[in-house]
């Protein structure tokens, strides 16, 4: 299917995804200036009316349980060929399969991401109706204020329980479906869920999907060190025999819950090593990504500082840093909290020691560079307590860019620390950008926004 213009009152931007049954479409609500997904039944489907009533029995599913923990559904409309399309929330950091597929996720991230999923499914139970899909490609993301907010989402294959005996085919995916789902009219209930779960538990600890039924391998021996009743709880759930799993979602959640809970949970690793890959891996993209821009020199630093420009390739940004600071280069390094729920994506970090980039309390000099959508303040975007005490804020007005600083002239005794976010007239996005540098010096700050650039 060609991109559309747009669908009703909804201006398509571009396209998200598309499966067997349906193309996934990004537009803008002009109206409300607000971004949405529409979902639209894929033309070879347009005179199948058992498709047509699926699709529009999920819109009536997500609309009646009106979850925060499921998709929500705000519109549906029919195209002038007759096929419907659904408006539903727009997920802006994608999926659980795409953070998974990332690097293994700290323990207490992966069990507060099992627990959400499992709140979303515990309400389709209550709603008397069973998932049949649950994987991680079926759990999006989205920021929010309070941070990142799961949505269980793609109910295409959703039934109502009092139908459960009534299924005449199989349904769901290889590898996350229980053994019952395979056998054509097989009698399901809630548990086949719990077994979705419990798959999905298995990728979020260890980053791989279980084996095939009967499954025999603790994920605790995949990743040593993990609580014995966490391993007990995922096999248990992943048992042939259904009798033996937990009864359904709550009680699945609720054990998931109690695990997180408990005081000798395994620590977990900080927030900016989720994504940062292995330093061999990135030395690879490193040799591809950076840019040595003929090594300027400028009266920055010391005399005869040099310097060098460093592209992201991945957000057509680039940033001109001092030479001597480029020792590590991180192309996919997660953003701060805040920078991440305003909608940061990964940005690059290229720094003297990218290990204690987040430890203020040891000497490491760079910077750390990421866009955002739309323009945005600073304080919309920017952690206020990288360091002790009140930074200083001003303004920035160099070349075409526009914004605000704030600095920390001592970041706990190891140096001086900058938070940056400019944007340009007429481009829709925001560059924010941590400094760190031995001494407090903002022209050198001023130099390195003067060097930024979009290609």
């Amino acid at each position: 299917m060609s991109q559309p213009e747009a669908f009703g009152r909804y201006r398509v931007i571009r396209r998200l995804g598309s499966g067997s049954f349906a193309t996934v479409w990004l537009a803008q609500d002009d109206l409300l200036n607000y971004p949405v997904a529409i979902k639209v039944l894929a033309e070879n489907w347009a005179h199948q009316m058992d498709i047509q009533h699926r699709f529009l029995e999920e819109a009536r599913i997500l609309r009646q349980t009106d979850s925060t923990w499921l998709v929500a559904v705000h519109d549906v409309d029919v195209l002038p060929d007759g096929r419907p399309y659904m408006v539903m929330t727009y997920a802006d950091q994608g999926s659980v399969s795409d953070l998974v597929n990332r690097g293994q996720l700290p323990l207490d991230e992966a069990l507060r991401l099992l627990t959400e999923i499992g709140q979303g499914i515990t309400v389709l139970h209550n709603h008397g109706t069973i998932h049949r899909d649950i994987k991680p490609s079926n759990v999006l993301l989205q920021s929010s204020p309070v941070g990142q907010r799961v949505l269980v989402a793609d109910l295409g294959f959703a039934k109502s329980i009092d139908e459960a005996s009534g299924f005449t085919a199989a349904a769901g995916t290889p590898g996350y479906m229980s053994p019952e789902q395979s056998i054509p009219g097989g009698d399901l209930d809630v548990r086949s869920d719990v077994y979705s779960l419990g798959a999905v538990a298995y990728e979020l600890i260890t980053g791989r999907p279980p084996s095939r039924p009967p499954v025999r391998i603790a994920p605790g021996r995949i990743r040593p060190g993990l609580p014995p009743a966490l391993d007990d709880l995922i096999l248990s759930a992943l048992s042939v025999d259904r009798e033996s799993r937990p009864a359904d979602a709550k009680t699945f959640t609720d054990r998931v819950r109690a695990i997180r809970m408990a005081p000798d949970l395994p620590r977990a690793d900080p927030w900016w090593q989720r994504y940062r890959m292995p330093w061999r891996r990135a030395g690879v993209l490193a040799s591809a990504l950076i840019v040595l821009g003929g090594v300027l020199t400028a009266s920055v630093g010391t005399p005869g500082q040099s310097l060098t420009t460093v592209r992201l390739a991945s957000q057509g940004v680039s940033v001109t840093v001092p030479l001597v600071w480029a020792k590590d280069f991180h192309p996919t390094m997660a953003a701060r909290p805040a920078a991440t729920s305003a909608g940061a994506a990964t940005g690059m970090l290229v720094a003297t020691d990218a290990d204690h980039w987040d430890d203020t309390e040891v000497p490491s000099y760079g910077v750390y560079t990421t866009v955002l959508p739309g323009t945005r303040p600073l304080d919309g975007v920017a952690d206020t307590d990288p360091c002790e005490g009140t930074p200083q804020e001003r303004g920035i007005a160099l070349n075409d860019w526009e914004g605000s600083a704030w600095d920390w002239p001592d970041c706990n005794g190891s140096g001086a620390f900058t938070s940056v976010a400019v944007h340009t007239e007429g481009e829709p996005t925001t560059v924010y950008m941590e400094v760190r540098q031995p001494h407090h010096r903002p022209d050198l700050v001023d130099e390195i926004v003067k060097g930024l650039r979009f290609s």
